[in-house]
């Protein structure tokens, strides 16, 4: 027998072309199609949320464009009740002031204000006031609790507010004891604007810083009092407003300026002269110049009573903030205004 001239192994494996390595693959690597399903899941998530959070946001922001009374279910309320029946409070919220923020304004007047009646705030619209709205749903609710007499607290913009609704109440049979302003403006001219200064000051001194700052405002304006938009027309319309020249302000870059604007106009003088104008103000506010804001209210409303109680170094309309002054100068107002009835003690018997 011949030998095998067959290779052995080690020569066959000398003669295999050599195969390239495949790189190690690391152990927590995701495949290629689950990354990307994972990543394209991940995202319909995201987008999902962000709808979702759209509608819930102008869900909340419409909210605030529902004329709505509040009056709190409390104790210190219940015995006002009780001991004022027919007569309530309705506090009217500034201009941009929301919902919450009037209920927090209402908080800090209530234990003054329920020395002569229950109290409840109104939440009303931030972009956009309709006082035809306001009044039924005032009308209904001094119907439902049988209120046969009114106060008012109007806080800034509220004020104006205020004296309208006086008037139509008035007109149906329901007596408005006081109106008290809350740093009300009587008219536009009465408003100072110091956002647009800053802004234009700013744009002087840096290139292109008052048309960003423009932008900006109008951004944030159209987002906040969207009024029922979706946030995109919301922004647009911000926006639109703010650079509008025949309404360039940025404090009054919603359409509560039409009834600022308009007034006194919509007031049709039929407030009765017994109704008391209590006007607490802050010297120095740097929103409302509080002195012409007075010698406005005077001479709007000269035939009824007055009182003026300053309220020093507490900015613009704010009972939230200081509470404790407010309450103090609403219960000095009302003891001017609207003075509690004598104690009539019996008479000691003779002997």
């Amino acid at each position: 027998m011949t030998a095998s001239t067959a290779p052995n192994s080690e020569q066959h494996r000398d003669h295999e072309p050599e195969r390239p390595e495949r790189p190690a693959k690391p152990a927590h690597q995701i495949p290629d199609v689950p990354r990307r399903l994972f990543f394209l899941t991940m995202g319909a998530g995201a987008l999902t949320t962000a709808f979702q959070a759209n509608i819930a946001l102008d869900a909340r922001f419409t909210e605030r464009s529902q004329y709505r009374i509040t009056t709190p279910d409390n104790d210190e309320n219940k015995v006002a009740a009780a001991r004022f029946p027919g007569k309530t409070w309705y506090l009217l919220g500034g201009f941009r002031v929301s919902y919450r923020d009037a209920g927090r304004k209402l908080q800090a007047l209530q234990p003054a204000m329920n020395q002569r009646a229950s109290a409840s705030f109104i939440g009303y619209s931030n972009e956009g006031i309709d006082i035809a709205s306001l009044f039924i749903a005032i009308q209904r609710d001094v119907f439902a609790r049988k209120i046969d007499t009114v106060y008012f607290y109007g806080d800034s913009f509220g004020g104006m507010a205020a004296v309208v609704l006086a008037s139509l109440l008035t007109q149906i049979g329901v007596k408005v004891r006081v109106i008290v302003m809350g740093s009300s403006p009587s008219d536009v001219a009465d408003t100072l604007d110091p956002g647009k200064e800053y802004i234009s000051i700013a744009g002087k001194v840096v290139p292109y810083l008052g048309l960003v700052g423009r932008l900006a405002a109008g951004l944030w304006g159209g987002l906040a009092n969207p009024n029922g938009q979706g946030m995109y027309e919301a922004a647009r319309s911000g926006v639109a407003r703010s650079f509008d020249p025949n309404n360039n302000s940025l404090i009054l870059s919603t359409t509560q300026a039409t009834f600022l604007q308009a007034f006194p106009r919509q007031y049709d003088g039929d407030v009765p002269t017994s109704t008391g104008i209590g006007l607490i103000y802050d010297p120095e506010d740097f929103i409302v110049n509080a002195a012409q804001a007075i010698r406005g209210w005077e001479s709007l409303l000269p035939s009824n009573p007055h009182f003026v109680y300053n309220v020093p170094h507490t900015g613009h309309a704010s009972p939230e903030i200081h509470p404790e002054i407010y309450r103090t100068a609403l219960m000095v107002v009302l003891d001017t205004l609207d003075p509690p009835p004598l104690t009539v003690k019996p008479e000691q018997p003779i002997f």
